[in-house]
């Protein structure tokens, strides 16, 4: 449906009568969202405000996906559930906004952080992923470089979904929850070791990032500070993760 058209999302989320919404929606190409702020604020913030106010009137848990761009990378150590937001790009900034709209509509909503995110069905938005990307110019011969300056907490999407579920299941505090595998490595170090698991040996080199207008955050480690305190497991490694993306490639 149209996320932007709150008399559609109300409607519909009304009809299915659902025990929880996650709402996966998002504008995220990094560029189009500085050159959109608009359309930017319309899905990520608006929108999510749409839903989010919708789940709570049908009597519905809210999930609202967000991103590791909430933050400014400036903290080597990473970022717990609770720090606070300084994003560096209209899509962050925009991320933000809508964390904040969600909790405001439905205070039993749950914001769940995730970053860099992997999956076999790819991103409708994109085009592929980053593995399958490496693992095709690999295939090609290509020279590959990758940016080495960006540091972040690699996500499953399988991982996710399943860690969203636990969530729910589990009944869990209204709050904010950062699903990443954990673990951490650049860009580049993701590359590389999705190269190694793949048993493919190809000229891979670290770069420092190209200008496009975009400020990034350098180092946006997501960190689970409260799995332990729920009594909840913690997310596997992103290179377990990983090896299991690799073994269940369609053939």
């Amino acid at each position: 449906m149209d996320v932007t058209d709150s008399v559609t999302v109300s409607s519909a989320i009304a009809e299915a009568r659902p025990d929880a919404v996650v709402n996966a929606a998002a504008f995220h190409k990094l560029v189009a969202c500085e050159e959109r702020p608009d359309l930017a604020f319309g899905v990520n913030a608006t929108a999510a405000h749409h839903v989010a106010k919708a789940a709570a009137s049908a009597g519905a848990r809210c999930v609202f996906i967000s991103t590791d761009y909430v933050f400014d990378g400036s903290d080597p150590k990473g970022y717990a559930e609770d720090a606070p937001t300084a994003p560096l790009s209209v899509y962050g900034v925009s991320k933000a906004a809508g964390e904040r709209l969600v909790r405001i509509a439905a205070p039993d909503s749950l914001v769940v952080r995730g970053s860099g995110m992997f999956g076999h069905a790819g991103s409708s938005g994109k085009g592929g992923n980053f593995v399958e990307t490496i693992l095709a110019k690999a295939a090609a011969g290509e020279a590959i470089s990758v940016v080495d300056s960006q540091i972040f907490s690699p996500t499953s999407t399988h991982d996710l979904a399943e860690r969203i579920l636990l969530l729910l299941d589990a009944r869990i505090p209204a709050g904010t929850y950062h699903a990443t595998n954990s673990g951490s490595c650049s860009w580049y170090g993701f590359a590389r070791r999705i190269l190694e698991l793949a048993g493919l040996d190809a000229d891979l080199s670290p770069r420092a990032a190209s200008p496009d207008g975009v400020k990034r955050p350098e180092c946006s480690i997501l960190l689970d500070t409260k799995s332990d305190m729920l009594g909840l497991p913690r997310q596997r490694s992103w290179e377990e993760a990983l090896h299991w993306y690799l073994e269940h490639r369609a053939a």
